[in-house]
Parts: structure tokens; C-alpha cells; sequence
């Protein structure tokens, strides 16, 4: 599922804000230092929606938040299911 419009104007102002010189490569994609709430669970999905969970370690840290809620159920025929 795609950002909603104004998802996608917030990430891109975001963006714009990031001055990449100083921040690390693989930063946006590292896990948070804290866990996220189920709301920052469902804006970080949105924002990673096209990386592969397996190489993006906050929409893995996202979707274990959103599976333990409730708001997400993954697909039991997925042999890589979160454990």
C-alpha cells in the first residue's frame, strides 16, 4: 500500500531537512533506540513501505510493534514470518 498523499509530502519534507554530510549512511534504515509506539510503528511502514524487511532493520522493528498490537497479521503460509 502506497503513503497517502500527505504521508508522502511529510517524508519528502523530511527528507529535504536530512543534511546527508553529516548523517550516516544506513541511517534511516537502522533500528530505532527505543521501541516504537504503534503510531510511529504505522508511519515508519509507510515511510519504508518499499524496502524488503529483511535488509531494513526500522520496518522490521515497525512490523514486530504492529504484529504484537494486533494491527498487522502475517501470512501463515510465509516461511519468514517474525517469530
Amino acid at each position: 500500500m502506497a503513503a497517502s498523499p500527505e504521508m508522502a509530502a511529510f517524508i519528502a519534507a523530511e527528507d529535504e531537512l536530512l543534511n546527508r554530510a553529516v548523517y550516516p549512511l544506513n541511517w534511516p534504515h537502522e533500528a530505532p533506540d527505543r521501541p516504537f509506539s504503534t503510531d510511529d510503528a504505522h508511519r515508519a511502514m509507510q515511510r519504508h513501505a518499499g524496502c524488503p524487511a529483511n535488509a531494513c532493520a526500522r520496518k522490521r522493528a515497525a512490523q514486530k510493534v504492529l504484529v504484537d498490537a494486533g494491527h498487522v497479521v502475517p501470512d501463515p503460509r510465509n516461511s519468514r514470518n517474525l517469530g
